[in-house]
């Protein structure tokens, strides 16, 4: 942090915090609100109905596909047809009548769904079933994909036209997603909209996360951090419940993302962050800001906002000549990238980091959308039961990573959530009360890691690479989200017991590369590629230290 971020610091420890920020954070907070439907609402907007297949049209008489007594359960097999039936009529037409629906599918032309759960999902009025079923995977991964790519895009918005514009602009464009997905009737456009929701969704997000952060004092700001992340737990469960009520997916979707009313205003109304707009150098605009700050707050200040902001303007300037940062050019970047790679230290951080983050991120997501695969009897309970693990782990972890460290938590949250799932397929018929309690304590387990890993993430990295850092390790998290559905939908349906054993090796792999990994608690965070060296060749000189001495006590206990 330089002396300009210091006096800035300074500046907002004087506003306090108060009135000025409450629509900044409630901002965050109606952001948020709309990610459960499209992180881990898959297993209701796009979960598997039970179905019947059919070679033959729906009896005239209005009766069942075929003269099959029987229960629900043995009705809806869930079997395609053996022999394939060649299709003479248009592959887009749908002839339901109330009883069953052509899919134009050789394996499966004439379909029926078990409605006692949902009455409609993506995969039932697309047919992703038979001939399809390699699709189901593609609506979480393409949401993932977007992911990917918005964390780029976001950066750049929000850097290079500021924090507000950045969710103006998501805001807008996610809304407008939403209306053509819920009208528009094609499952090819409606994955092409899941990226899209990826992309607004993060343009959002993150920028809005930054300007919470930016304008919140630091002896305030890792309290708010932490807080931020319990309304996407509060709000997984409230998706859960309305899930139980709504059993449509448009309705589903148009109620989980309906908090985007209130934000498009409140995001037309907030101000910028004033950090950004000293870093920019646009005095007017950031005195203005400042000076509603100060009035909303109602404090004092020793010395007038307009002459502050120009002493921290010119405090930029000023930096910035010194740094020469507007004049590196690729050469020595490229020569800068290679000290990194030809660095023993930052060789293991950057190896062994990126894997804990795409392991991490593939198991914590793939728990939250197994309910399908877990329970039958619908996965509402499920679901919020996830929501309400998440945000004890946010509560619980953080203090305890205070007190005992990075890396013990993070270790303990992966080792044990492992061992968890490992023991879950232990547990025979009979005691599903067993199995409920060992999934969601994993559960728990990995989420406090993963709250964890977010303050950890980044402390390995030196300052004049941090931001580069952690947007290094979130394309690795982002690509263990991309693989979630793979094991979740496809493997899944193979063998039951395939899920837990990638989600136990996953944690068990994760919690070794922690071993290798320096601990960051109560040290310095480095401010250069020497300081990394540095505390790695502290950390071998103090180790062979110990060695020596109990050497020389064995010797002497000898002699």
């Amino acid at each position: 942090m330089d002396d300009n971020d210091d006096n800035f610091d300074v500046l907002l420890t004087s506003i306090g915090f108060g009135r000025w920020q409450v629509p900044i954070i409630l901002t965050t907070i109606l952001v948020a609100a709309q990610l459960p439907v499209h992180l881990v609402g898959s297993p209701f907007v796009s979960a598997p109905m039970d179905f019947h297949c059919s070679p033959t049209p729906p009896l005239a008489n209005g009766s069942v596909l075929f003269n099959v007594s029987g229960t629900n359960g043995t009705y809806y097999n869930n079997k395609c047809l053996e022999v394939p039936v060649n299709i003479s009529m248009d592959i887009t037409a749908d002839i339901s009548d109330g009883t069953g629906y052509f899919t134009g599918l050789p394996t499966c032309p004439y379909i029926e769904y078990d409605t006692s759960i949902f009455s409609s999902t993506i995969n039932s009025d697309w047919h992703i079933v038979c001939d399809q079923d390699n699709l189901r995977p593609l609506y979480q991964t393409m949401y993932s994909i977007g992911g990917l790519m918005g964390s780029s895009l976001s950066g750049y918005i929000g850097d290079r036209f500021g924090r507000k514009r950045s969710v103006q602009v998501g805001c807008i464009g996610h809304l407008i997603a939403v209306m053509l997905t819920v009208t528009v009737p094609s499952y090819s456009f409606i994955l092409v909209m899941r990226m899209v929701f990826g992309i607004t969704m993060i343009v959002m997000l993150l920028p809005a996360w930054n300007l919470a952060l930016e304008v919140t004092p630091s002896r305030h700001r890792s309290l708010v951090g932490m807080l931020l992340g319990l309304p996407y737990s509060f709000f997984v469960a409230g998706n859960a419940s309305i899930a139980y009520f709504v059993r449509t997916w448009q309705f589903l979707l148009l109620a989980g993302v309906s908090p985007g009313l209130l934000l498009f205003p409140l995001a037309m109304y907030i101000d910028e962050s004033p950090r950004w707009l000293i870093q920019k150098q646009q005095q007017e605009k950031a005195t203005k800001v400042l000076k509603n700050a100060v009035k909303f707050n109602n404090v004092k200040l020793r010395e007038p906002v307009d002459v502050t902001v120009k002493k921290l303007i010119e405090a930029t300037k000023t930096s910035e000549e010194l740094s020469g940062c507007k004049n590196v050019s690729l050469r020595n970047k490229l020569q800068k990238l290679l000290e990194y790679i030809r660095s023993p230290a930052m060789m293991v951080i950057l190896i062994l980091s990126p894997m804990l983050w795409f392991l991490q991120s593939f198991l914590y997501l793939s728990i939250a959308i197994n309910a399908n695969n877990f329970t039958t009897s619908g996965p509402f309970l499920y679901v919020a039961l996830t929501g309400l693990m998440d945000g004890s782990a946010i509560i619980l972890s953080t203090p305890l990573a205070t007190r005992l460290g990075r890396r013990v938590m993070i270790f303990a949250g992966m080792f044990g959530g492992g061992v968890c799932f490992l023991l879950e397929l232990l547990i025979p018929s009979g005691y599903d009360w067993a199995r409920w309690i060992l999934v969601m304590v994993g559960f728990l387990l990995v989420g406090g890691s993963f709250q964890v890993n977010y303050i950890y993430g980044p402390e390995l990295f030196p300052t004049e690479i941090r931001t580069t850092g952690f947007g290094f390790l979130h394309f690795f998290g982002n690509i263990g989200f991309i693989c979630t559905p793979f094991v979740t939908e496809n493997l899944a349906k193979y063998a039951w017991w395939t899920g837990g054993v990638f989600f136990g090796v996953s944690g068990l792999l994760g919690s070794l590369t922690l071993l290798a990994l320096p601990e960051t608690r109560n040290k310095p965070l480095p401010d250069t590629l020497q300081d990394v060296e540095n505390k790695r060749r502290n950390k071998l000189a103090n180790k062979d230290k110990k060695n020596t001495a109990e050497e020389n006590k064995i010797s002497d206990s000898k002699v």
